[in-house]
């Protein structure tokens, strides 16, 4: 054979080689597409229902304070009354349990009272802290804030709604990464890498409507990316199965290491609140630290603890604010106790919007009948999963500063518009006057899909929901659809 022809040959045989290669990485795109496309059609509903009542919890606090202005100013005075006298003020005005004190955040500012109203509902009610004089109230479990954050964990339906969003959260940390392939600029003979990713980046105006939404809908995902895992992997900690089963559990603060006296019986049910952090959250609205929610509370009435309240000092909401001032907290909450066991909890957290620094976290509990230090739980005392949660959700929360507002604000917009933009480019995409989800082909070469399924279903391990459905739809992918001729058509 001549020189020519054994050229001839290999070049052939290099053009075979990368044609196959082309249709495999051709097959596992589609594949990895139409793995993306179903997840997006679970996910768009839910995510634009998260980022809409995302956003309602982030300037509801904020409307509230000019709504409900004539409960929340006051006229500042050079005097004002004791905090046990307000709290009389409070017990004659309402009936109910008086659960939490929050001092006044500014000198032109009420203080606030937490009640637990005979009728059932929580109460906000606000205190002129110069003359004891009672403002009003807000119902802090029919509120726009807490139906939001009802809606955002658990759609109002309860346990069912909780699995929904934390499956949601989980298929959004998969849509990133599979959107993120689907983007990636593929590799071309007549372009350099870096006018790949400059073209990659552009938006075409003019080349049809489908382009212009796949492309603006590619450059929101990329632009959102960040954001989309942040707030999915922080708002899993909030959620049943991954959250409160897996990781709140074992994030949780041993509380033998730093409390003298404390209700030593393991919580084994999580919804047991009578023995926790946990019932110290108000209504609805979770204000405790999310990694001692499942820690037991200290114990009142044993002579244990360390020197607290001077000795021969009552102990009362006074004596206790003072005391809290006195060790270096600025603006903080305090819980009575609830029981003749209970203690006085002393509270600055970004969980309740306390402070803005998470690292300055602090949870102090006071025996109720002698001032004594039973816990004293700063930051520092967290492990490293809880260190990351309380920083973690402060900025979910945007809790931080206005720039974290800002930024959040922003998330949750490029959220809608990555979802508005999905659900038109299917809908562009879609034929006329089909029946079916006009979802991506399914791979000629199906072990190619088989090893994007592996491929999904490996990221997904670490998010029990997710991996329990993708084993759903593989199992209906290759028993029903494949022998169920109308099934498969609405499938497809």
């Amino acid at each position: 054979m001549s020189v020519t022809s054994q050229e001839q040959t290999k070049e052939r045989t290099q053009r075979q080689a990368e044609k196959v290669s082309k249709q495999a990485s051709r097959h596992f795109y589609h594949a990895i597409w139409r793995w993306h496309f179903y997840a997006g059609l679970f996910v768009v509903p839910f995510l634009l229902i998260l980022a809409v009542t995302g956003l309602i919890m982030l300037y509801q606090p904020l409307l509230e304070t000019q709504f409900e202005a004539d409960k929340y100013y006051v006229e500042p005075a050079s005097k004002g009354v004791s905090i046990e006298y307000q709290k009389q003020q409070v017990a004659l005005a309402y009936s109910g349990t008086i659960k939490k004190f929050i001092p006044a955040k500014a000198s032109n500012l009420s203080s606030q009272f937490i009640v637990k109203s005979s009728q059932g509902p929580n109460l906000k009610i606000f205190v002129n802290p110069y003359t004891g004089k009672v403002l009003g109230d807000i119902n802090l479990d029919a509120g726009l804030y807490a139906i939001s954050n009802d809606i955002h964990g658990s759609l109002l339906i309860g346990d069912l709604g909780d699995r929904i969003m934390e499956l949601t959260a989980s298929f959004t940390i998969l849509l990133a990464i599979t959107g993120s392939y689907l983007w990636w600029p593929k590799k071309s003979r007549n372009s350099s890498k870096g006018n790949r990713f400059i073209q990659a980046i552009k938006i075409r105006r003019q080349d049809g409507k489908r382009l212009f939404w796949r492309d603006l809908h590619g450059i929101t995902g990329l632009s959102s990316l960040i954001f989309l895992v942040f707030f999915s992997l922080s708002g899993l900690a909030w959620s049943g199965i991954w959250g409160g089963e897996l990781v709140q559990a074992w994030s949780s603060f041993p509380m033998e290491k730093r409390a003298s006296n404390f209700n030593s019986s393991p919580i084994l049910d999580p919804d047991d609140i009578h023995a926790n952090h946990k019932s110290l959250n108000t209504g609805v609205i979770e204000t405790m630290p999310w990694n001692l929610e499942l820690s037991p509370l200290p114990e009142s009435g044993t002579n244990d603890g360390l020197n607290g309240i001077a000795e021969g000092t009552k102990v009362t909401l006074d004596s206790v604010f003072d005391f809290a001032k006195r060790i270096g907290f600025s603006q903080f909450q305090i819980n009575l106790p609830s029981n003749e066991t209970g203690v006085y909890t002393v509270s600055a957290n970004t969980m309740s919007g306390d402070i803005q620094d998470a690292s300055d976290d602090r949870t102090l509990h006071l025996d109720q009948y002698t001032g004594k230090i039973l816990a004293d739980i700063t930051y520092a005392d967290y492990n490293l999963m809880a260190k990351s949660m309380a920083v973690g959700i402060a900025l979910h929360q945007a809790n931080f500063n206005r720039w974290n507002l800002v930024l959040n604000t922003f998330a949750c917009s490029l959220i809608i518009l990555l979802s508005v933009s999905g659900i038109y480019i299917w809908w562009l995409r879609r034929p006329n006057q089909t029946s079916g989800l006009s979802a991506p082909p399914m791979p000629q070469n199906l072990g190619r899909w088989k090893y994007a399924s592996l491929l999904m279903l490996g990221l997904s391990l670490f998010l029990p929901l997710a991996a329990l459905c993708l084993i759903s739809l593989m199992l209906l992918d290759a028993l029903f659809v494949r022998f169920m001729p109308s099934l498969k058509r609405l499938y497809q």
